[in-house]
């Protein structure tokens, strides 16, 4: 009880001093202290919003929860994170980026003295007029300026044009270098399916980076001149009125700098929270144009709408709040900055003739002739003008600091995930089923995995390698077969049994968890999938990517040689239907589906790889031209991986892998005749010992079906 009346009695006495304190605020102040605790409250209520909208905001969850809810700010982190990237955009004291820099400050000492002299001229004009002096007016405001303004001119279309090319430069080098590292051997597919911490790279690689650079450019130049402009016209200002002059003002902006900082919301995490908000929007559209024909079958323009439109109202929300916390946050900036100060510039202007050397100036400095006071006055006011403009823009690049640091963070995230990639750590996060909802951070690093690769040409074998998917997830406790050159293994199984992940490893795509894999050097295997990819370029490029024109004429490719591949996929009309090989066009448009697998084969039989791997790759091709190609397959040597379920294929091959779905499989020699047959043993044939590889229990089966029933779908050729 005690307790409580002391509460009250001392909430009473604060209420009462509130009171006095407005009380004693003259009447016509009244209404600019009401402005500006209507402002101070506005600020606080948005900043309250703002922060239970992105606490709400699903996106903004799973964000801060990837990042351990690191603060986005101008700290020790940043400028830990800034220091990494500096040598990036700068690599040396010789290269043009430094050049660039030290061209923008000569250029800005240059107009900084451009501006003290105009103060000065401005001054002679201005008592030119006052005294009716027509020849000095002449002499001045015609002809001296009329000779400066070409300077002038250069000086200032040369910061634009530095400033421009200096963030050209910086955009250039972080872009060049996030390609070396994205697109280093398979970095971008392990970005996009492996490691999560990375949303939307390519608003990374594209939109976050040129922001990075030109923020950094501007903040080089709003910070850099107001130094320089801040040193000389406190200088001239001292000359002129009185150390104290300039000390005056700038102790009033270092104040209103703390009280800036003290108030202002954090404008880096903001941004932060924005970009990411609009890369998901990014990101919905460009899966409504990856996957369109899929939508529009499905008549989902509609739910693609309501996702779009969904996502576009969270950055609309967000964006809306932020604006209302930067108009608060600009009146007070406004308010301190720029009005407050103009108050004390006429304080400090009129010093000269009300200050206590005012009797000393009239005599020694003014005399007779009054238009020296006008003169002086327009003088020192462009000095000091100067002076707080470029304290003010010094003050107020704070703000831009706080977003430069969302942009930091962004591109330095990208960065770390990039080169942990590529020591072979990466992360995931994997949603929890534990009632708490904390998601779980898995941190793999596959020089820690007991799994060994051994590179070795002829051969490929897997001893005791279990088939994990990259969550660790296990398809396949084990797994133990060997192929060599010449085997042509065909694989069978159910979706989802482990096919496809078997060659994400034996590519190097997924890690390996454990046992031996051995297999030849990247070089000598080659993967052809369903859905062939046709890069952008002419129909030569088609078949011989990812080499270029040059690499093929060294391997002894001319365009009669890459004819008679397409002949040997029944496709030698294309290079005059598509106007010769030359011809650039969307071909994935252009070429049927069938076309497109059938340029594939032809791709592979110009690599000629040792060993290929074969996706469902001639799912749309017809059986004749399907026997046809691998025929010459098997001519060139190449030793073939297919999954298929394709009865038709099985004479084209020696072996089967089949997968039963429940984490068994079995490798055995095929006769052609339908019946298993027995593989070697030391290489005799053995009739008593199948090779069946089971991992655990009997596989479901009657030792004869190895294809399951596969639905009657034509293809392109046979619609053809």
């Amino acid at each position: 009880m005690n307790t409580l009346t002391a509460i009250s009695s001392a909430m009473v006495q604060l209420d009462e001093a509130a009171y006095r304190l407005v009380m004693s605020v003259p009447e016509h102040r009244k209404k600019y202290l009401f402005v500006l605790a209507m402002t101070l409250v506005s600020t606080y209520v948005a900043r309250r919003k703002l922060g239970r909208s992105a606490a709400r905001n699903p996106l903004t969850e799973l964000v801060e929860r990837r990042r351990v809810h690191r603060k986005v700010g101008v700290d020790a982190q940043f400028l830990a994170q800034l220091k990494k990237i500096v040598p990036i955009c700068v690599p040396g004291v010789a290269s043009k980026e430094c050049a660039l820099l030290v061209s923008l400050a000569g250029i800005l000492i240059a107009r900084t003295w451009l501006d003290i002299w105009f103060s000065s001229f401005n001054g002679v004009v201005v008592r030119s007029i006052v005294s009716r002096d027509w020849q000095l007016f002449t002499k001045n405001a015609l002809f001296l300026f009329g000779m400066m303004m070409w300077p002038m001119s250069v000086v200032n279309n040369s910061l634009k044009l530095n400033i421009n090319m200096l963030a050209l430069a910086f955009r250039s080098r972080l872009t060049h270098y996030a390609h070396d590292q994205y697109l280093k051997a398979i970095t971008f597919y392990k970005v996009a399916n492996l490691d999560n911490r990375i949303q939307n790279a390519d608003q990374l690689l594209t939109q976050d980076i040129d922001k990075f650079s030109e923020t950094m450019t501007h903040l080089y130049s709003d910070i850099a001149k107001p130094i320089v402009d801040i040193g000389l016209f406190a200088y001239k200002l001292g000359q002129s009125i009185g150390a104290e002059a300039p000390l005056m003002m700038l102790a009033y902006f270092v104040t209103s700098g703390v009280v800036l900082r003290a108030v202002s919301p954090p404008f880096g995490k903001y941004t932060a929270i924005e970009q990411n908000l609009e890369g998901e929007l990014r990101y919905n559209h460009s899966r409504i144009i990856a996957h369109s024909e899929e939508i529009a079958f499905y008549r989902g323009g509609e739910r693609e709408k309501q996702i779009a439109n969904g996502t576009f109202q969270r950055i609309k929300g967000h964006l809306r709040k932020v604006f209302v916390l930067r108009f608060t946050n600009g009146i007070i900036d406004s308010v301190l900055v720029k009005y407050c100060a103009t108050q004390l510039a006429f304080f400090i202007l009129s010093r000269p003739v009300f200050g206590r050397n005012a009797e000393r100036y009239s005599k020694e400095v003014v005399g007779t002739d009054s238009t020296k006071i006008m003169e002086d006055y327009s003088t020192n006011s462009g000095y000091l003008i100067n002076l707080s403009q470029a304290v003010g823009r010094l003050v107020l690049a704070g703000r831009d600091l706080t977003r430069f640091a969302g942009y930091t963070f962004r591109v330095s995230e990208f960065f770390a995930v990039l080169e942990d990639i590529n020591s072979g750590r990466y992360q995931r996060t994997m949603v929890s089923t534990d009632p708490s909802g904390i998601n779980e951070v898995r941190t793999i690093d596959q020089g820690s995995l007991d799994g060994q690769i051994v590179e070795m040409d002829g051969v490929i074998e897997f001893k005791n390698v279990p088939i994990c998917t990259p969550n660790g997830d296990i398809l396949v406790p084990s797994m133990s077969f060997r192929v060599e050159s010449g085997m042509n293994c065909l694989i069978t199984g159910p979706n989802g049994c482990g096919k496809s992940s078997l060659f994400r490893i034996l590519g190097g795509l997924w890690p390996i968890f454990g046992g031996v894999l051995t297999k030849p050097s990247p070089r000598n295997m080659f993967y052809v999938p369903q859905k062939p990819y046709l890069t952008l370029g002419t129909l030569r490029d088609q078949l011989i990517y990812p080499d270029v024109r040059e690499d093929a004429t060294k391997a002894g490719f001319d365009d009669a040689n890459l004819m008679a591949l397409l002949g040997k996929v029944n496709l030698e009309y294309l290079v005059s239907r598509e106007g010769g090989w030359d011809a650039v066009r969307d071909w994935a448009d252009v070429l049927s589906g069938g076309e497109k697998q059938r340029v594939a084969m032809a791709r592979l039989f110009y690599h000629r790889p040792q060993f290929a791997i074969l996706d469902e790759c001639t799912s749309a091709v017809s059986m004749d031209v399907e026997g046809q190609m691998y025929r010459y397959a098997r001519e060139l040597g190449i030793t073939l991986f297919t999954v298929s379920h394709r009865p038709s294929l099985v004479p084209y091959h020696e072996f089967l892998l089949r997968f039963d779905g429940q984490g068994n499989y079995e490798f055995e020699e095929l006769k052609h005749d339908g019946a298993f047959a027995f593989a070697r043993n030391n290489g005799d044939s053995s009739p008593s010992r199948p090779v069946k590889m089971m991992t655990e229990g009997p596989y479901v089966g009657d030792g004869h079906d190895y294809f399951e029933e596969e639905e009657g779908e034509l293809s392109d050729d046979e619609l053809e």
